[in-house]
């Protein structure tokens, strides 16, 4: 490894830093990943099982593109995975 070469190192490997090295990786880059902690580890700041994700965006409406884009690369990655890793169901919000 001391000989190898890289475009892109990613620094930190949470949920931001993979995304990035795996769309960097999928653009025909040679990209180095780096990250302190254990696969799966609980110490970032998205770490657990469940998150939201919406396309019901009144703070502004500019985000729905980036929205759908995101569920595009999220279904993307499951096929990639063979795994179904985002499970849509409805939502109610009652008060704000």
């Amino acid at each position: 490894m001391a000989d190898a070469i890289y475009d892109v190192i990613v620094i930190g490997l949470g949920g931001m830093g993979s995304s990035a090295a795996m769309q960097l990786a999928l653009s025909g880059l040679k990209v180095l990943g780096l990250e302190q902690f254990e696969p799966n580890h609980e110490l970032g700041s998205s770490h657990g099982k469940t998150r939201a994700i919406r396309l019901a965006y009144y703070e502004n409406p500019n985000y729905v593109p980036l929205l759908k884009r995101a569920y595009h690369l999220w279904h993307d990655l499951e096929w990639r995975v063979g795994e179904t890793l985002l499970e849509e169901c409805g939502c109610l919000s009652v008060a704000y």
